[in-house]
């Protein structure tokens, strides 16, 4: 038993060096960029704010990342999630905390309202805890109302 326990701590400790090792070359990776100039603008920013200190400006980047991250995959699983019931038009918003969906249907289409309404509580319960919900609006194409402008249209 004693030789599985050593085996375990063994592999915990390569995950270890392999996650320290990608980090460390990461970080060179960045150095070569900033120093010959190639570094997006985004990089730069990044490690300006790194650089100076300036922790509110750190969070602020932080916090956009985190919100890029995660809208990315939720919008990705609500499309997934809703497969082949894929409304009329689709649009997207998002706020600090949400994803925004505007979808309009067909006419008394409760299969594909019901779809939305399952992807929609699919994906919040999926990112809930980590603080993102999902909220979707849906319409019908005999109500005749446009996709709000603030809206990035998918479909």
């Amino acid at each position: 038993m004693s030789s599985q326990n050593f085996t375990s701590e063994q592999q915990q400790t390569s995950v270890f060096e392999t996650w320290f090792d990608e980090f460390v070359a990461t970080l060179r990776s960045h150095q070569i960029q900033l120093e010959t100039d190639t570094a997006t603008d985004d990089l730069k920013s990044f490690y300006k704010s790194l650089f100076s200190g300036n922790l509110d400006e750190i969070a602020k980047q932080n916090k956009l990342m985190t919100q890029q991250h995660f809208v990315k995959n939720m919008v990705f699983d609500y499309i997934k999630s809703i497969g082949k019931f894929m409304p009329l038009r689709l649009a997207f918003d998002y706020n600090d905390s949400e994803v925004l969906v505007w979808a309009e249907i067909q006419d008394d289409d409760d299969v594909a309202e019901k779809n939305l309404i399952l992807g929609d509580a699919e994906v919040s319960a999926k990112y809930h805890q980590y603080g993102f919900g999902m909220n979707t609006t849906i319409v019908e194409k005999g109500d005749e109302i446009s996709v709000p402008n603030h809206y990035q249209i998918y479909k």
